[in-house]
């Protein structure tokens, strides 16, 4: 059984988002149904995340595991054959199992694309139309106050039942303005549903001037699920760009990644003369534990609780690296 990874484009206007929706008007549905007719096997894409009803995508990236054997350029000519016109695999990459196309995401781009002016019939599907002028550099003045860790409980629409952390953190956002379209990107790790959306629709408010670009900052601070009075528009939305970390070891419960900038590291748990990696529980990322390699030689330094989800993890790992000799040590501090 391969694994593989494909990255694909889809205008997304004439579907429901792409999770599956068993009413055949999903991208994830007609993907399945492509990968069914090939391999006559009910088969999985597993996505990066999910895109809403009417937004794009030019890099979504989602893996599928199959025992059918072809190469990468094969799968994605038959894949495409199989496909409507306005869904494309731009490119197909055989990984092993450590790869995960929802759970080793290192960081996301979103663009989102206004247009000014008169209506632009050959836009319509992939930017906001806006009939409005608005103050770009208070737009600016206003993003610059998103960028960083932050609660995002009043730009998302995630349930605090369902999602009690809603804190996310957001790396980047850019402007580039060409002719009458304007790009706003959006780079982040993680975005809570209809985030990106929301945070354009704040922003275009500060530009009508119905809102200060300081007003952004109270949302922050002050979150509230009634904050946002409007939703900017599904189709000028576009995921351009998904990125991953290396995942030495995982299974349906915890992961030996890479070590990441957001990761509750101790500085005396890293050494600068080894490869670190963080053991985190795949659901909310909690660090459980540090492994350093030197070459073929491991400490794999875990939390006390956490030592039995590390032996447990630990075959799968000599799986990869039969030649790492790993020793686990269990430690007290958090």
């Amino acid at each position: 059984m391969s694994r593989w990874k494909c990255t694909v484009a889809y205008d997304g206007s004439a579907y429901e988002g792409w999770q599956s929706q068993t009413r055949d008007t999903s991208i994830q549905e007609q993907i399945e149904k492509a990968l069914y007719r090939l391999t006559g096997v009910k088969t999985s894409a597993i996505a990066s995340g999910r895109t809403d009803a009417g937004v794009n995508a030019r890099g979504q990236v989602f893996h599928f595991d199959s025992d059918r054997d072809m190469s990468e350029r094969k799968w994605q000519g038959a894949i495409n054959a199989l496909l409507p016109d306005d869904i494309h695999i731009m490119k197909v990459e055989k990984k092993d199992r450590r790869f995960h196309a929802r759970f080793s995401v290192l960081s996301k781009q979103y663009d989102y694309r206004i247009h000014f002016g008169e209506f632009d019939v050959f836009s319509r599907t992939s930017a906001y139309q806006c009939p409005y002028k608005v103050d770009l550099e208070k737009m600016k003045e206003a993003a610059a106050l998103l960028v960083g860790t932050h609660d995002f409980t009043s730009f998302c629409s995630n349930p605090l039942s369902e999602t009690p952390d809603q804190v996310r953190t957001l790396e980047a956002v850019d402007f580039r303005l060409e002719n009458d379209m304007l790009t706003i990107s959006y780079r982040g790790r993680g975005f809570l549903r209809y985030m990106v959306r929301m945070m354009t629709g704040a922003l275009l408010e500060v530009g009508r001037g119905r809102i200060e670009p300081e007003h952004i900052r109270y949302m922050l601070e002050h979150p509230s699920k009634t904050a946002v009075r409007k939703n900017a528009h599904p189709e000028g939305l576009t995921l351009m760009h998904v990125s991953y970390f290396e995942v030495l070891a995982e299974n349906r419960e915890v992961m030996l990644r890479q070590v990441l900038p957001e990761d509750a590291i101790a500085t005396e748990d890293l050494s600068p003369e080894a490869d670190n990696y963080t053991f985190v529980q795949k659901k909310t990322q909690q660090v459980l534990g540090v492994l350093q390699r030197r070459n073929n030689a491991a400490v794999w330094m875990v939390d006390g609780e956490a030592l039995a989800a590390a032996q447990e993890l630990l075959p799968e790992l000599q799986a990869y690296e039969p030649e790492l000799n790993v020793q686990i040590i269990a430690r007290e501090h958090a």
